[in-house]
């Protein structure tokens, strides 16, 4: 009877957590194959239109949904509706503010939701790089409305993102050192406790089973070793838009200064930018006194947003049963895994009617951006796959030692239902941006040309001294879009 009665109550439960985490699965694959099959092909207003509904965010911008604001925020900037993708992006700060906030109870819950389901199944967190883009696309946005003042904000919030990731970074790899120390120290115990009971081969060995996970997962990863990631979690788009906005929309010296300051930053990230380095040395001689803004050649800038960033997604990772244990009949783990995808175009040629004047050139790999983040927090999303999968893996073994093959067929249904990778990322970012820097032609024409782009674009640009052309493409499929500003002297 005790049996039965442990049976009924076991499936009756497991079987509700297959059904919450299956529906929740397909719910959330449906939105996002629906926004990225639209924001790959081009229609960025379509795909802006999909955000907005699957994450219920009003007119005001307001949404309970992280990922779905930050998605509809880009999706909004590529389609030209600045004013309403800074409203969307403000509430995504609101948004992110709040995870900051969170209350232990409800950190407490979401750890244990993680581990008996997924990760899925808790509120999107965002990364170092999430917040330091929204801040990216709110200036962006502003530069575009000519707020120069608000985009001066958003460009000083991006850089202090940057720089208290650092920060936040030592203090969370100190935590979790110590919370890693005293697991490990736990496990000792425990494997020292189980030998003195029973036999190595029989029963449950977490130790045993620690120790194999983690070496299983590493040798799916290789290419973490091969990575080259960047610095301190620079993002050198975002320190290039800094330092070029500092440089042409000045108020004073002082705006010089920090325009070098982030130039040289990026140059030593890219020393072989041409644009960069004109850029560097035009700002060093503004500051020093050298040159006079007004006096300067006519420029036009062309920013490229190519391609789309990495997409995760889910690795399941088999465990050899022996090193878990004898009575368990399946187990694996799920870790998200970066998936690299194509450029829509190699690069853009920039003409003047049949003078070619300069090519795009890497300013900032994206996928970079995301790797460096990636390979640091690994260690800790391992620690967290590997708990997640040896608890359910000892739920299916106290299943079957209680009531046979019963249970233990609830326990595999269970696991394998449950056990699966949070995959969920700003998808909307570029893979790549480029940058090309060239005289201003007297007509106020240039002409983008790319291999594989059936037409050139044609671009009129402004009578002011300076311009900036703003361009995206999210894949060779889609046709590119651009915006075009410009500063006074």
């Amino acid at each position: 009877m005790r049996s039965q009665g442990f049976v009924g109550r076991s499936v009756l439960v497991l079987s509700l957590a297959v059904l919450m985490a299956g529906c929740q699965t397909l719910e959330t694959k449906k939105h996002t194959q629906s926004f990225d099959q639209q924001f790959a092909s081009g229609d960025y207003p379509l795909a802006a239109d999909a955000a907005l509904q699957a994450g219920e965010i009003s007119a005001e911008g307001e949404s309970d949904d992280l990922l779905w604001s930050l998605q509809a925020g880009a999706a909004l900037t590529a389609s030209g509706r600045y004013d309403f993708s800074n409203k969307v992006l403000d509430g995504a700060e609101t948004l992110m503010k709040a995870d900051d906030n969170e209350n232990i109870a409800k950190r407490g819950f979401e750890k244990v939701t993680s581990v008996l389901l997924n990760g899925s199944f808790n509120g999107y967190t965002p990364t170092v790089y999430d917040g330091v883009m929204t801040n990216t696309y709110k200036a962006l946005n502003n530069i575009l409305l000519g707020d120069w003042q608000n985009a001066r904000i958003e460009l000083n919030r991006a850089a202090d993102r940057q720089r208290r990731a650092e920060e936040h970074f030592k203090e969370k790899i100190k935590e979790q050192q110590a919370k890693l120390d005293e697991q490990e120290k736990e496990r000792q115990q425990k494997a020292e406790q189980a030998a003195a009971k029973t036999p190595q081969n029989k029963g449950f060995s977490y130790d045993r089973s620690y120790s194999a996970s983690e070496q299983a997962i590493y040798d799916k990863y290789p290419e973490l070793a091969e990575w080259a990631v960047y610095p301190d979690f620079v993002n050198p788009y975002t320190d290039y838009l800094h330092g070029l906005y500092f440089f042409l929309a000045s108020q004073d010296k002082s705006d010089y200064g920090k325009s070098r300051q982030s130039l040289r930053r990026v140059a030593g990230m890219v020393p072989d930018n041409k644009a960069v380095a004109v850029d560097l040395k035009v700002a060093d001689n503004l500051r020093q006194g050298k040159w006079a803004k007004k006096r300067l050649s006519p420029a036009v800038w062309v920013v490229f947003e190519n391609g789309q960033a990495p997409q995760l997604k889910e690795t399941l990772i088999p465990l050899p049963l022996f090193l878990v244990s004898n009575k368990i009949d399946y187990t694996q783990i799920a870790l998200p895994k970066l998936e690299a995808r194509e450029q829509a175009y190699p690069h853009l040629d920039i003409f003047n009617g049949k003078k070619k004047l300069a090519r795009t050139e890497q300013l900032a790999s994206i996928d970079r951006v995301i790797q460096t983040e990636f390979k640091k927090e690994f260690p800790y999303k391992v620690t967290e796959a590997v708990a997640s999968t040896l608890t359910k893996a000892f739920i299916q073994y106290k299943i079957q030692e209680e009531a046979g093959v019963l249970g233990s067929l609830a326990g595999i249904v269970y696991q394998a239902a449950t056990t699966h990778a949070d995959t969920r990322s700003w998808s909307a970012l570029p893979k790549e941006v480029q940058v090309a820097r060239v005289r201003k032609p007297n007509d106020n024409k240039l002409q983008l040309k790319a291999p594989g782009l059936a037409e050139a674009m044609e671009i009129e640009l402004p009578d002011d001294r300076f311009s900036i052309v703003f361009v995206k493409a999210s894949s060779p499929q889609s046709k590119p879009v651009f915006q075009v500003v410009g500063f006074d002297a």
